[in-house]
């Protein structure tokens, strides 16, 4: 009888912190004899199990999902040796904001961080963009940890654009090693900033006066000629023509823009439907896989294949994995009546019984398997003594009706 193997124990992880979908490499020992071994594994609660890339018994490489806890354990767990334990942890570091005039190597969503919309009396003033260094003095961060500032100043926030800014986060976050002298020269920066924002929204307005005179002498001249045209034919009316020139302009726009619109869409859809088969081609391929691995015998890989899909989405209420799901249900019911018609069959080994049983009982298949192979040994044994007899008996008759021919 083999010994169990040992539960997996995860000794290291590199990097030990990063944001949401950092690549990891977890190292440790008993982490599985293969890729259909590993059905388990979280890092800070979050289940990393699709991204999960097993290299070899002491490594696997995954990618770190949006866990909720900031720091948690590494949990690994396989069908060998069950669930594991962790001497090392994990710290999810949360993305810092970044400002509309910081420097970035991707897109921000500016709309997520300002709020840049104006109505129909309101103009946006520059000075309204606010800048990124208020003090005016070189910004130290990182010296004490995110976690310690926040349970120092629970509710509060050390962004100086949210409502609950507090101004003694701002300066332990970014200004820990700044002197006394830099600090009284960011106060003068901060009082200059405000006598520059008065004087600044005074002369945006006096700036733009004579424009605003230009506005309203045109809106007085449409409406003078408005009035004057009322009199006029509806049809022939500076609106109606006005409305015509503004239909056929977007008619025009419509026509010059509207097949490379339709082209974005296209290629929009088409790219996200690729990135959804990326990401769960596990249940996408696994019908096909399965029907591969079961014409060449590998029932082990398939029942794997087929726990791992059903922990995964089982549960779910996605259309369209359920519907593969279904796919799969259906061809691991044709599988169950394959093993089943296989365990049947007689004459067959010990050992052949054994294994159709196991898997079988791994699939869930309904009744006992067990039983119904005893009864199928019952049955044919019995029919095996019955033609012994009738052949015996029949042996009988015929040395008998020898003799007494002979006689």
């Amino acid at each position: 009888m083999s010994r169990a193997r040992q539960p997996p124990l995860v000794t290291g992880i590199s990097p030990k912190e990063g944001a949401a979908w950092t690549k990891v490499t977890i190292r440790g020992e008993n982490l599985g004899t293969g890729p259909p071994d590993l059905i388990g594994l979280s890092i800070c609660g979050h289940n990393c199990l699709l991204t999960a890339e097993w290299m070899s018994a002491s490594k696997i490489v995954c990618r770190v999902g949006p866990a909720k806890d900031d720091k948690g354990e590494i949990i690994v767990t396989t069908k060998s040796g069950g669930l594991g334990t962790s001497t090392v942890s994990f710290k999810l570091l949360r993305p810092e904001r970044i400002g509309i005039l910081d420097q970035s190597a991707v897109w921000v969503e500016e709309m997520n961080y300002y709020d840049m919309r104006t109505d129909r009396n309101k103009g946006i003033s520059p000075l309204s963009l606010r800048p990124s260094n208020p003090l005016g003095i070189d910004i130290d961060k990182g010296k004490i940890p995110q976690k310690d500032i926040e349970l120092t100043f629970p509710g509060m926030s050390g962004d100086f654009t949210s409502e609950n800014f507090s101004a003694t986060w701002y300066l332990i976050e970014n200004h820990t090693g700044s002197s006394f002298e830099q600090l009284k020269l960011a106060a003068n920066n901060l009082k200059k900033q405000a006598t520059k924002k008065n004087e600044g929204s005074l002369a945006y307005v006096k700036g733009g006066l004579s424009t605003f005179f230009e506005a309203q002498d045109a809106l007085a001249a449409i409406h003078q000629r408005l009035e004057s045209d009322g009199t006029e034919r509806v049809e022939g009316s500076m609106t109606q023509r006005l409305e015509n020139i503004l239909n056929r302009a977007s008619d025009t726009a419509d026509t010059l823009f509207q097949e490379v619109l339709g082209r974005k869409d296209k290629a929009d859809s088409t790219r996200n439907a690729l990135n959804v088969l990326q990401r769960f081609k596990f249940l996408f391929n696994l019908p096909l896989n399965i029907e591969r691995n079961i014409q060449k015998g590998d029932y082990d890989v398939v029942i794997n294949d087929y726990e791992k899909a059903k922990s995964l989405f089982g549960p779910t209420e996605v259309p369209v994995f359920k519907k593969v799901y279904a796919e799969v249900e259906t061809k691991i019911g044709a599988l169950r009546s394959l093993l089943l018609e296989k365990l049947l069959q007689t004459p067959s080994t010990l050992h052949d019984q054994k294994r159709y049983i196991r898997y079988l009982s791994d699939l869930h298949a309904p009744g006992d398997p067990a039983w119904q192979c005893i009864y199928a040994q019952h049955k044919w044994i019995l029919q095996l003594m019955q033609n012994c007899r009738n052949e015996f008996i029949s042996g009988q008759r015929g040395l008998m009706d020898r003799g007494l021919l002979c006689s």
